[in-house]
């Protein structure tokens, strides 16, 4: 039997690698989804609703024009059978999920373009572009 100090040790490192495990699954940023991207209108849309749907975005570029590009990016992690040594890749380890939204918005922050794509197309890759006369979907 472990004396109690190395007992406490032993619970205490343990502790801590469950704990470290939980949070990372804990702060994964919103996905983006093909009901999300449905919701963003052209010429209506504002970049509080897209932060609202999306979360903060990943970079955000104002450039002369005072014309915005927010940016936002996620990827989901491998499942934990990816993680095994030589077998990884057999358990799904590099199935690996990336997902891009890029949205150009006007000076009062509405949106002008944006684009959505995904490594395991799991929405539709869309791209959709702000005209006088309402707005395309492009190809």
């Amino acid at each position: 039997m472990l004396p109690p100090r190395k007992m406490k040790t032993k619970i205490a490192i343990a502790g801590i690698l469950i704990c470290s495990c939980l949070t990372s699954w804990a702060w994964f940023p919103p996905s983006i989804t093909q009901e999300k991207l449905n919701q963003i209108k052209v010429g209506v849309t504002t970049e509080a609703e897209l932060v609202h749907l999306f979360g903060p975005p990943s970079t955000r570029f104002v450039d002369l024009k005072r014309k915005v590009a927010d940016d936002w990016f996620r990827s989901v992690p491998m499942p934990v059978g990816g993680y095994l040594p030589l077998i990884g890749e057999l358990c799904g380890g590099l199935h690996v999920d990336a997902q891009q939204l890029t949205v150009l918005l006007t000076t009062d922050g509405r949106v002008i373009r944006f684009e959505a794509h995904s490594s395991r197309q799991s929405f539709q890759q869309q791209a959709f572009t702000a005209h006088r006369n309402g707005y395309t979907k492009e190809k």
